[in-house]
């Protein structure tokens, strides 16, 4: 018999051949992508900083679509780096907060086929270490000798904070209790006498996360008669920073404009810090003092006077108003037009007082006083004021 070529035998090889190539598609039509390569390794922990959670697909027919799960939150963009169209590079990066993260990731092809891979890892945290705000006195403050405030804030944006501790010239002073809350601030603080010399402070704080933040500045305690720039005032707590402090002392003081009642604040352009009488303006990168025109926005003028003016009386034509006697030697001593403006009314009586508005002031006549330098004092119009307005 004829052991070589037979037609049978060719058919059936042909057969066979389609049955495994048939068999071969219906296989490959039920391959599911591949994940391989996931990072961070599952159960692995991972060092404070941005963490990168990303990995490799691949698949029998052309990938479709992706999907990213962190801690049951979809992650709506990933990035892609498409090698091929069958072999994909999967990555995203984000701070995260310290403890364990669960990450999902399904793929999928154009068959419909998806597959889907689960991993876990801990991360430490973001490296974002506390924050410091408000330093008081300034850095490079020079204050007269006295009671000093010395004071800072601090926060953290990822973290409650764990620890604080202030130090003056290397002895700690303060170490508040932290506030238990992300981006909660914390104020260490402590007033005591200094006696002249220069001041190092620093404040060194800790989160939950293990950051650590360490802050330092000077400050210099003037001799009597030294130069100062920065005052503060322990009756109400508050500081008055350059220029206004230099205005205060240079044209009245206490007298004149009472103490701060609340601190430096921008407002529009403009730093405005209140006074028991007084409002304190400047614009931004301005050093030049303005005063808030409070005896204007607390009474309107009255009409012009009819009755001329007696004769020690200063008339002043723009407002129809004349100043005299004692009030018009103080007006003169503490100012005039630069401090206390034109006058609204002439000398009126009011809740029995007798007394005279001006653009930004209200002088009171102290029977108790007369004779003496306090014959004349200032209503608390900064007090009033800010009553009403409430900044």
């Amino acid at each position: 018999m004829d052991r070589g070529f037979s037609p049978l035998k060719a058919m059936l090889g042909l057969l066979a051949i389609g049955v495994i190539g048939v068999l071969g598609f219906l296989v490959l039509q039920g391959v599911k992508p591949t994940i391989k390569n996931a990072v961070p390794v599952n159960g692995s922990r991972i060092d404070q900083g941005d963490v990168t959670i990303g990995a490799e697909a691949r698949g029998e027919a052309n990938l479709q679509g992706v999907r990213l799960r962190v801690d049951s939150k979809n992650v709506d963009d990933p990035v892609i780096k498409a090698n091929s169209e069958r072999f994909w590079q999967i990555q995203y990066t984000a701070p995260l907060p310290r403890g364990p993260h669960d990450v999902e990731l399904t793929v999928t092809d154009v068959r419909g086929r998806e597959q889907t891979y689960r991993w876990r890892f801990t991360a430490a945290g973001p490296a974002s270490p506390p924050k410091f705000g408000s330093p008081l006195p300034p850095n490079g403050a020079r204050l007269p000798q006295g009671d000093v405030a010395v004071a800072l804030d601090a926060f953290s944006e990822v973290a409650a904070l764990d620890s604080f501790a202030l130090t003056l010239n290397g002895v700690k002073v303060a170490a508040p209790t932290p506030k238990g809350g992300t981006n909660e601030r914390t104020t260490a603080s402590v007033s005591r006498a200094l006696d002249p010399g220069q001041y190092s402070a620093q404040a060194e704080v800790t989160d939950k996360n293990g950051g650590r933040a360490v802050f330092q500045w000077q400050f210099t305690v003037a001799a009597a008669g030294g130069s100062t720039d920065t005052l503060f005032f322990k009756d109400t707590g508050f500081y008055v920073l350059a220029p206004f402090a230099t205005y205060w002392a240079q044209n009245g003081g206490l007298a004149v404009f009472g103490l701060p009642i609340g601190a430096a604040t921008d407002q529009n352009g403009r730093t405005v810090q209140w006074f028991e009488r007084a409002r304190f303006e400047r614009t931004s990168g301005s050093q030049q003092v303005q005063l808030g025109l409070l005896g204007s926005e607390l009474r309107k003028p009255d009409p012009p006077s009819s009755a001329p003016p007696a004769g020690d009386s200063l008339f002043f034509p723009q407002t129809g108003h004349s100043i005299g006697g004692s009030f018009r030697a103080y007006w003169e001593a503490h100012g005039g037009l630069a401090v206390f403006g034109l006058p609204l009314t002439e000398e009126i009586t009011e809740d029995g007082r007798r007394v005279q508005w001006f653009e930004r002031a209200r002088f009171e006549f102290n029977p108790q006083g007369a004779g003496t330098p306090n014959e004349v004092i200032l209503g608390q119009l900064g007090r009033t004021r800010l009553a009403q307005t409430g900044r």
